[in-house]
């Protein structure tokens, strides 16, 4: 995945090149859960051509990109409990 930013003060344009659908949705699903964050949508113009745009705006408590660090981490940690859980389950 490759990042190109575009900010403003409580406002910020990310594109995610080499994403989709898939990683887009659940980043804009956990942000939508911050209550700091006022906006969270992602865009892709055309499946083919275009690269997701992720646009997140915040209260101004907290930046955007503190927003989507946080988000991420949530995804991970997330991600963590399922593998555990995946584990546990097969190795019965």
């Amino acid at each position: 995945m490759e990042l190109k930013v575009i900010e403003a003060k409580n406002k910020i344009e990310v594109d995610l090149i080499g994403e989709d659908h898939t990683f887009c949705n659940l980043l804009r699903e956990t942000l939508q859960k911050d209550p700091d964050v006022v906006y969270a949508a992602y865009n892709i113009s055309h499946p083919y051509v275009s690269e997701p745009k992720l646009i997140v705006e915040t209260k101004g408590k907290k930046s955007p990109k503190t927003a989507i660090l946080n988000a991420a981490e949530a995804i991970k940690k997330d991600n963590s409990e399922f593998v555990e859980l995946f584990k546990k389950a097969f190795s019965k």
